[in-house]
């Protein structure tokens, strides 16, 4: 009688678990927190990509030198774009927006307030680059988007579609 009732208790406990980790994911397929209760809202054909070199190496491409730290955090893959998520160590949105990327000859806007975000947007061969670095009391994130389409990439990236998908 007490080896089944410790067999139940592991039972129960596993199963306890396992609910508690079910519930936690899929509360969070729609999302990617990221620091402070700040978390990042997935749209419909957006998939978080496991960070490998390839990723890796893309996302560092786009920069011209590593003065500035911004590790990459989650790559979100859909048909015609990615998207690329940083968190920015040591340094500020205004270091950030005096800072030249790579290839921002074709720049078509910039727009920063040098305190709390600033946003960009530029073409690099058939690629359309938007990046946006927002400021959350104090913690910064930063977003390089990478698509083949300027219509998406309008409809989709612009300052205001970004920051709209940012929830607290």
């Amino acid at each position: 009688m007490l080896f089944n009732f410790k067999r139940m208790k592991k039972t129960i406990l596993f199963l306890s678990i396992t609910f508690m980790f079910m519930c936690c994911t899929s509360k969070s397929e729609g999302s990617i927190v990221l620091f402070n209760d700040i978390a990042f809202k997935l749209i419909d054909g957006e998939e978080v990509m496991s960070i490998d070199s390839k990723k890796k190496e893309l996302f560092d491409s786009y920069f011209d030198e590593k003065s500035i730290q911004i590790p990459l955090f989650r790559c979100i893959k859909a048909d015609e774009y990615l998207i690329f998520l940083g968190i920015p160590f040591n340094t500020s949105v205004k270091e950030l927006s005096d800072y030249h990327l790579k290839h921002t000859v074709n720049q078509s806007l910039f727009e920063s307030d040098s305190t709390n975000y600033f946003y960009m947007n530029y073409r690099k061969g058939n690629d359309n680059i938007a990046v946006l670095s927002k400021d959350f009391d104090n913690n910064l994130i930063y977003i390089l988007t990478v698509s083949n389409s300027v219509e998406l990439s309008d409809a989709l990236f612009s300052k205001n579609s970004l920051s709209e998908r940012f929830n607290k």
